[in-house]
């Protein structure tokens, strides 16, 4: 073991330690100059528009693995193997098919739709389908987005305060601290023009990193398993040694974990955000791949680290992967690695934070209140917005210290928003009697059943059922089960009791076709295009912005639409 590296308190020391700092401060300097350059590149020249939904496969495969794993990945799944053992392969068995199935049943339909009725968030997405003219599925969408995705945030910022804390050897305060201060800074610099890049350009990395660090440790150490075994017999197995009920439920958990990818929005973007429709199939491929590898990689970190640790040597598990980076790659190369996953939850952070105040200047200020502002006010506002959401999310990651980023992110981000708009998104592209009543109704009780789920043992003291009881598993079960049962039967309920949209054979019409031949055939009939005017949403994002720049500058025409 490196004598250099202090397990206990974090932090590195000597020459090595030199290494790695000096290359992450590098590597952070040049993904803010991505961001500065690719800003002013922007404002220039029209080849490079997410807003305009011309990003390649590739970038998008990448792109939306990288949104999604972030500070989950590379701290949060390798501790859960090491507190577990095998059983944390289990991550993939809800995650993978949840992601296949996202790219197969959900991808097409809502890339084609939201590009004709010119939606860019999915709460003016929602208010269309439903026709919804009391504005009270865009306002709980809303509420609903700012609030989870300001968890997702701060549990981003949690986990880089963690990574700091073992580069720096700071308290976790400071390396809160210093972790918002980067997202924030990061994010206000403009990053975000070039955030499919950069995550295209992190995920490599990341990919490269949990392809290569199982590698390098059986190399050095050989196969783990005679090390798990003889630590505790539990480590090897499926279940962590558990039977019965227990086994049962905790397979449940991990299985619950992909009822989450729907109603999560940083992933659902970028399936808006593909250059062309029949390139989903081999963006959906890029992504498999990359979700293969790293998830089962990271696992094989976890497990690693317990045969070379031992189990009681790291007291923070979230330190598991910078310290198992720090043990077997040399000093630049762990840099690079570490540097790479830091970048990764800042640019995860950057996606959720301009989510979230999309939906507070776009989606409430100018969609639902009379006003009339300009481009630039709505520009300052959702700058302002970005701003007050990043300090709220340092403030739930300063009261979140000690909490795990794998608890963080499941129960009080990824949780929140597949119960509450999972259920709904499924429903807007695939159930004709979806009503406006229906979708209020799944979200309020989505949101509130994983928010009550999560604090059953504060809610009920001692009346807590024993462990190992039936009743104990049931409470104790991931919330997003019961969460995403109950939304989705709330809706299904609520919705045969009320009337559905007039016109939502018109609108399943735009599902059922292809996008070229509803542009072809002028199908601008229905209510959600006003008879064929233009109903974009003013620019509020900077990507709304690069987009009335290339439509003023005459570069996006009718020639040059994507019409597959």
């Amino acid at each position: 073991m490196d004598p250099q590296i202090s397990l206990q308190t974090g932090g590195i020391a000597g020459g090595a330690g030199v290494w790695i700092l000096v290359t992450v401060v590098i590597y952070l300097l040049i993904l803010i100059g991505l961001g500065i350059y690719a800003s002013k590149l922007m404002e220039n020249v029209g080849d490079f528009v997410i807003g305009g939904r011309r990003v390649g496969p590739v970038v998008t495969g990448f792109s939306e693995r990288a949104s999604e794993m972030s500070g989950w990945l590379t701290l949060g799944v390798p501790a859960d193997a090491y507190g577990v053992g095998i059983m944390g392969a289990l991550n993939a068995l809800g995650s993978i098919p949840a992601d296949l199935l996202s790219w197969a049943g959900i991808a097409k339909r809502l890339r084609k739709y939201t590009e004709i009725v010119k939606s860019v968030t999915l709460p003016t997405f929602f208010e269309n389908r439903l026709e919804d003219d009391s504005g009270q599925v865009k306002l709980i969408s809303s509420i609903v987005l700012i609030i989870f995705e300001g968890g997702y945030v701060g549990a981003q910022i949690l986990a880089a305060g963690v990574l700091l804390q073992v580069l720096l050897g700071v308290n976790d305060l400071v390396g809160v601290l210093v972790g918002g201060a980067i997202v924030l800074g990061y994010t206000m610099l403009g990053g975000y023009f070039a955030v499919a890049w950069s995550d295209f350009f992190q995920g490599g990395i990341i990919l490269i990193a949990f392809a290569i660090l199982p590698v390098a440790a059986f190399a050095t150490y050989g196969s783990p398993f005679p090390e798990l075994a003889a630590a505790d017999s539990s480590f090897t197995s499926i279940t962590a040694g558990t039977t019965g009920v227990a086994a049962l439920f905790g397979i449940i958990s991990y299985a619950a974990i992909g009822l989450g990818w729907p109603g999560n929005p940083h992933i659902m973007v970028r399936f808006m955000g593909i250059d062309r429709v029949q390139n989903i199939r081999k963006a959906a491929v890029v992504a498999q791949v990359f979700m293969f590898i790293s998830y089962f990689g990271a696992v094989f970190v976890g497990l690693y680290a317990i045969a070379v640790f031992g189990q009681d040597a790291i007291s923070n598990p979230d330190n598991v992967m910078p310290q198992l980076t720090l043990e077997l790659l040399p000093g630049p190369i762990a840099g690079i690695v570490l540097a790479a996953a830091l970048a990764a939850m800042m640019s995860s952070a950057d996606s959720q934070l301009l989510v979230a105040s999309s939906a507070v200047v776009e989606d409430v200020y100018n969609g639902l209140l009379d006003v009339d502002p300009t481009d630039e006010q709505l520009v300052r506002y959702s700058r302002i917005a970005t701003i007050a959401i990043g300090v709220a999310s340092v403030g739930l990651a300063i009261a979140a210290r000690g909490t795990p980023v794998y608890t963080a992110v499941l129960d009080y981000a990824w949780g929140g928003l597949g119960a509450a708009l999972g259920p709904l998104l499924i429903s807007t592209l695939w159930w004709r009697g979806l009503t406006r009543q229906g979708a209020v109704a799944s979200m309020v009780t989505g949101a509130v059943t994983m928010i009550v789920w999560t604090q059953w043992s504060q809610i009920l003291g001692g009346a807590m059922p024993a462990e190992g009881t039936l009743m104990y598993h049931f409470l104790t079960v991931y919330g997003l089960f019961p969460a995403f049962i109950l939304s989705a039967s709330v809706l299904i309920i609520v919705s045969k009791l009320t009337e559905p949209p007039k016109n939502v054979d018109e609108h399943f019409a735009i599902f059922e076709k292809p996008l070229s031949r509803v542009i072809s055939e002028g199908d601008t009939t229905t209510p959600m295009t006003d008879g064929g005017a233009d109903l974009a949403p003013k620019s509020v994002t900077e990507c709304d912005n690069i987009r009335a720049h290339v439509e003023a500058s005459g570069y996006w025409n009718t020639e040059n639409q994507n019409v597959d």
